[in-house]
């Protein structure tokens, strides 16, 4: 190993972190300020590349670091999740138009404090005993992504939740099946029009807002026996990669958080069309379907009967027709 190599790495992690803060200090400002729209389009950009640095940091550097420091690393990715949820929370202020200055605050002081802590245990080690080949995939997985940015058209759609239906059903050992829906829900999607993998998308689902026709049942859904949404009071979705491939619907991968669990699911994007709002916005409609294992989430209707899925079959069918609304078309320049 040289002296470059390791240069390099701790060059190339550090620079990446340093253009992380600067970012980071810059919504910590415009939190305070209190303009909305400069808000939104700082954090887009702080947040997706947070998000990429630190699935580069695990994927690369922390499967290696693991079988050196195992304690540590379970401390760094504890974290990174912690960091994740956060950021999910500002984006659903920010949705709702709720955000708080001290919540940005708070999440800046933990993302300085995590950083200083890689860049004193994390990235020494990593000079000392990783090399070129690492080096190169910390490049690609870091730069490559900014590549994409660089020459795509972004579009921002938010969901109009007056005009989409999440529903579901689900088997039922007396009635047959169960249909319902979630009457309060949102999110916005990320559009690469150039590289279509690079999209994402965020959607909250609010589970008090469970209506299946019945509301004694509705009722002991919110409980604590089910959802639980006294302490568990949303869902939510994160985009981590979406496959496309030949004759077949693409299909969207991410984490989604559940009764205080979170499991990787896919979805399949079976339509999309576009449209056209009476005020001349720029719409689209999407069909999007899905299948998870309720059980996956720590969700027991009866605990003693639902031990095998008697009462309540164990597999929910979901089926969302999303109506989004573009926002805005931006090209810009990564520095």
């Amino acid at each position: 190993m040289t002296s470059e190599t390791e240069d390099s790495i701790q060059t190339i992690l550090r620079n990446d972190h340093q253009r992380i803060r600067g970012l980071l200090e810059e919504i910590v400002a415009l939190a305070s300020e209190q303009d909305p729209h400069d808000f939104r389009e700082t954090w887009k950009t702080f947040e997706l590349d947070l998000l990429t640095h630190m699935h580069a940091e695990e994927v690369h550097v922390f499967r290696a670091f693991r079988h050196a420091e195992p304690a540590e690393t379970k401390r760094l990715m504890d974290e990174h999740e912690r960091i994740r949820d956060h950021l999910t929370e500002v984006a659903i202020a920010l949705d709702l138009h709720s955000l708080r200055a001290d919540q940005v605050s708070a999440l800046a002081e933990e993302v300085r404090a995590h950083a200083a802590r890689e860049d004193a245990v994390v990235y020494p080690w990593a000079a000392r005993e990783l090399g070129k080949v690492v080096q190169a995939q910390i490049i690609q997985a870091l730069a490559a992504r900014h590549g994409q940015r660089l020459a795509a058209w972004t579009q921002t759609w938010r969901i109009d939740p007056r005009r989409s239906t999440l529903t579901f059903a689900l088997r039922h050992a007396l009635v047959g099946e169960i249909n319902g829906r979630f009457a309060s829900w949102g999110g916005t999607l990320s559009v690469d029009t150039v590289q279509p993998m690079a999209s994402g998308a965020f959607v909250w689902v609010d589970l008090a807002s469970i209506e299946t026709g019945d509301a004694a049942r509705d009722a002991q859904a919110r409980d604590a026996e089910f959802f639980d949404v006294e302490r568990f009071p949303q869902a939510r979705f994160v985009t981590q990669q979406i496959r496309l491939s030949d004759g077949a619907n693409p299909i969207v991968e991410g984490r989604l958080n559940l009764h205080g669990v979170e499991r990787y699911v896919a979805l399949e994007i079976a339509g999309r069309r576009d449209a056209a709002g009476a005020d001349g916005s720029e719409r689209a409609i999407y069909t999007v379907k899905g299948r998870l294992d309720r059980r996956d989430f720590g969700l027991r209707w009866n605990k003693e009967l639902d031990l095998r899925g008697i009462a309540v079959g164990a597999h929910v069918e979901i089926e969302a027709q999303v109506e989004v609304v573009l926002q805005k078309t931006e090209s810009r320049r990564i520095p």
